[in-house]
């Protein structure tokens, strides 16, 4: 089976091609170019150098949150377009159980955190035993409220995600050597980390050869719908 994946979560943009659960190529971009500038042309390159068709793949997935709003919705939209002409199944993965795959093999607690703007993180937590765990989340948190938390279980976080760069200094100074922080490479969002999930998600589940749409997962409302609400009266 050959798949694509595609992350546009984040500032990233971060594409695989898969075969049988095994990376056959990977694309990463980092440059501050919006998704729809550079997906389409980063997509046609990686095809290219793997000497593949649109029309090879056998199913396509796309990491659908939580995230960048926008970002999210050209992912998904992407996904869906090129799965509806090549009539081929889709496979949605959240961003936060992609990354933790950064963490696979490690000892420590693997801590996903992603810039969700006003002062947030998208966060869970997990650990690998004889598979990944979820321990906690996926929810938005304030980095003062994490720290908080994770200092009280006392034991040593991997950190990965976005949010990791600009948190640096704020988490050694809150935890300390309780956080593990690696290089950017190892934290960063990269189609290898979606191309072993979506692999697992595949195997799990059985697909009909069908389209499928996608459905976002945002965690909270936009500020769109949040303004609206206030306007409603039916937030304060």
């Amino acid at each position: 089976m050959k798949y694509l994946t595609i992350d546009t979560t984040t500032k990233m943009t971060a594409l695989a091609l898969g075969q049988d659960g095994r990376l056959v190529g990977e694309g990463f971009l980092n440059t501050g170019k919006t998704h729809s500038e550079r997906l389409i042309p980063m997509l046609d390159q990686l095809l290219n150098a793997a000497d593949w068709k649109p029309m090879d793949l056998d199913f396509i997935g796309a990491v659908r949150g939580p995230g960048s709003f926008t970002g999210i919705r050209i992912g998904i939209a992407t996904a869906q377009g090129l799965a509806q002409v090549l009539n081929i199944p889709l496979v949605g993965i959240t961003s936060l159980d992609t990354l933790a795959w950064a963490g696979k093999g490690r000892p420590e607690e693997t801590v996903v955190i992603l810039d969700a703007r006003k002062n947030e993180w998208y966060y869970a937590r997990y650990i690998w035993r004889e598979g990944r765990e979820c321990l906690d989340g996926p929810k938005a948190v304030t980095p003062e409220a994490l720290t908080v938390k994770l200092k009280e279980l006392q034991k040593p976080c991997f950190f990965v995600g976005d949010a990791v760069t600009g948190a640096r200094q704020f988490l050694e100074e809150q935890l300390g050597s309780q956080a593990v922080l690696l290089s950017e490479y190892q934290y960063l969002p990269r189609g290898a980390y979606a191309a072993c999930e979506v692999w697992e998600q595949w195997k799990a589940r059985c697909f009909d050869g069908n389209f499928q749409a996608l459905e976002p997962i945002y965690i909270r409302l936009s500020e769109a719908e949040t303004n609206y609400l206030k306007k409603q009266g039916i937030m304060q």
